[in-house]
């Protein structure tokens, strides 16, 4: 008869931080290169062009994940529980809050696209707030890092439409920094077939570990 120990499966090892990570941000272009891994043989991969650093976010939220599953019930005479359900909706994003006032950064929060905005001779720059925001698509690359050198485990998730939904409040005050709130929810890209790809990737031994054999 087996023991506890001889049924149970756990692996400590398998416990994941995210102790480093980054917001990749690109506005959406028809050209856009896909995203489809982390790493290759020689190493980690350069983020495709376009794609820029929103910089360092706050260190308690880091990058939440949000999901919001809507269903359908049918119920039926006799039965207590729910007969039937379906998913109606089933809608992916992510909220932050950016640290750093750069042009990307308070770009996205404004709406505005501040490609062309520059400084005039005496340094001042200025943009103006749009009467309606407008619908702009971006491809956002999450990358997530565990651990350094040959231990180091990479998680990441691309999505490559969405938008930002919400803009929380901008508190400008003596006790701490500007911050930049973001919702972004994720949307299906008609190109790549898929609002969400997660990845992983790391040394061969985690993977094997974490379920997934080898090719």
């Amino acid at each position: 008869m087996p023991t506890f120990s001889d049924l149970r499966s756990a692996d400590q090892s398998l416990i994941r931080k995210g102790l480093e990570g980054a917001v990749f941000v690109k506005r959406s272009e028809p050209s856009d290169t896909e995203i489809v891994a982390l790493k290759d043989a020689t190493g980690l991969l350069a983020v495709p062009p376009g794609y820029e650093d929103l910089g360092w976010i706050t260190k308690d939220q880091g990058v939440s994940w949000t999901r919001d599953v809507e269903t359908s019930d049918v119920t039926s005479l006799g039965a207590a529980e729910p007969t039937r359900r379906d998913i109606v909706s089933d809608v992916s994003g992510l909220q932050f809050t950016a640290q750093e006032s750069k042009a990307s950064v308070i770009g996205l929060y404004e709406g505005l696209d501040l490609s062309a905005a520059v400084q005039d001779a005496d340094g001042n720059v200025s943009y103006d707030k749009p009467d309606r925001p407008a619908s702009i698509y971006y491809r956002v690359l999450v990358l997530f890092k565990d651990g350094d050198g040959v231990d180091a485990v990479y998680f990441a998730k691309w999505l490559p439409r969405a938008q930002v939904t919400d803009r929380g409040e901008a508190a400008w005050n003596e006790d701490s920094e500007l911050q930049y709130p973001f919702t972004l929810t994720s949307f299906v890209d008609a190109t790549f077939g898929t609002s969400m790809r997660n990845m992983w990737a790391g040394p061969a031994a985690t993977l094997t570990a974490m379920g997934f054999p080898t090719v």
